[in-house]
């Protein structure tokens, strides 16, 4: 947000000082203060090990959700494997450790004096961590407006519209037809939409006999754990799946209820139309994406913008082309979440970041019982001044398996417990 523009927040603040409580606003004087933006898996994570750290900083967690709600595991409920209580969890246990959790949304930043405006009032700060996530192109597709996102769900965010989409599967009438489009890189969890194929193929192999799942992908070949999913594929759904590489998606009819691509027009009985991405709005509103781009560029040791002095930018929204040739997943906005916690707790005691190290672990499930994956590790190199990866330490399995499949549902009730409790 440009100075000039700010100044039409700053009445909102002054007039509602008292929704976040005599103390949220100020920084006291012998005290220092970290606001983290964004509750997800790399806000909550930051938060948290913040004061894992260092209980003597206060810490601020600023959500505009009174829920997490976790996008991995997500595609299980589509299919029923899982309902949504079983990915939603409120922000208690941060509360507990004496982290404030205020609910609020975030319209603005002042970082010369230090504070976030939100749309209740402003909160000081000493350092700020963003967690921005991401937001959709819907602009690149021609016809998709407003109704279009109604009826076409991306279920790409877990909340409503994971719940809209399993009913659309569960209403569907066997013989019908499914379509699914893969967004462009860079996107979240590039497995995600695979993994959501497989599960879909066999909820229709198990409940709609007859019925079809046409993916609209506009990569060469499956972008992310290719062999292992095409294996799964040929073993389970020759007769579900028809997968379609090298396809752009070049406009929608709502009423019509059809996807072209540059070449043919598909109708289908349920559209699950995942768009291509970008940074979070909230990145774009706090000036965080240079113009005409879509990421958020950061130094790469501490994750600090390299637009915006003083405020860190962790998960899917960071440009990888600075922060990493990492994936946007859970788990690596998770890492820097640990990553921004260390390298602000040592800046606001006058010492060096320590150099910073990522982690990534990734499962996919290609059936209810079986499941993928893939691991990666990254760390800072001196002489290049950029994180890099360590191919010796990163793997991808070598089959599927249903171990795997349990070692699934146990990485994520880890990382929620590692993230909220």
């Amino acid at each position: 947000m440009k100075r000039r523009d700010f100044i039409k927040y700053s009445a909102v603040g002054l007039g509602v000082a008292g929704l976040y409580g005599p103390n949220a606003f100020a920084a006291g004087q012998n005290r220092r203060r970290v606001v983290v933006v964004g509750g997800g898996f790399g806000g909550a994570t930051a938060a948290r090990y913040i004061k894992l750290i260092d209980p003597s900083i206060d810490v601020v967690l600023i959500e505009k959700n009174d829920q997490f709600v976790s996008c991995p595991i997500s595609n299980w409920v589509v299919v029923g494997m899982k309902k949504m209580g079983d990915i939603s969890f409120g922000y208690q246990g941060l509360a507990k450790r004496g982290i404030q959790v205020i609910q609020d949304e975030i319209v603005g930043i002042d970082a010369a004096a230090g504070y976030v405006q939100g749309k209740k009032g402003k909160v000081e700060y000493d350092r700020l961590i963003v967690s921005p996530g991401i937001d959709f192109r819907y602009d690149l597709i021609e016809g998709f407006n407003d109704e279009a996102k109604k009826i076409f769900p991306h279920a790409y965010k877990a909340g409503p519209q994971t719940v809209q989409l399993q009913q659309q599967l569960q209403a569907l009438q066997p013989g019908g037809t499914v379509l699914m489009t893969v967004p462009d890189n860079a996107y979240r969890c590039p497995p995600g939409p695979y993994e959501r194929a497989s599960l879909i193929a066999e909820y229709l192999q198990k409940n709609k006999q007859g019925s079809k799942l046409i993916i609209l992908d506009p990569h060469q070949k499956i972008a992310s754990k290719g062999k292992l999913f095409k294996a799964a594929w040929d073993a389970y759904y020759t007769d579900i799946i028809d997968y379609r590489p090298e396809e752009i998606i070049a406009s929608v009819d709502v009423d019509k209820k059809t996807i072209s691509t540059y070449e043919e027009e598909f109708e289908a009985d349920v559209i699950n139309f995942i768009p291509d991405q970008k940074a979070g709005k909230l990145a774009f509103d706090l000036g965080l994406v240079p113009e005409k781009k879509l990421w958020a560029p950061v130094q790469p040791l501490t994750l600090e913008s390299t637009l915006v002095p003083g405020v860190h930018v962790i998960g899917d929204a960071t440009d990888s082309l600075t922060s990493g040739p990492m994936p946007k997943s859970g788990f690596v906005a998770s890492s820097m979440g640990k990553v921004a916690a260390a390298a602000v707790v040592a800046e606001l005691s006058g010492k060096k970041a320590p150099l910073p190290s990522f982690a990534n672990t990734c499962y996919s499930m290609v059936n209810s019982t079986e499941a993928i994956f893939v691991t990666g590790v990254y760390k800072y190199d001196s002489a290049s001044g950029k994180n890099i990866k360590i191919p010796e330490a990163s793997k991808t399995s070598p089959g599927r398996s249903d171990y795997y499949g349990r070692c699934a549902e146990d990485w994520a009730t880890s990382i929620w417990s590692d993230m909220l409790s």
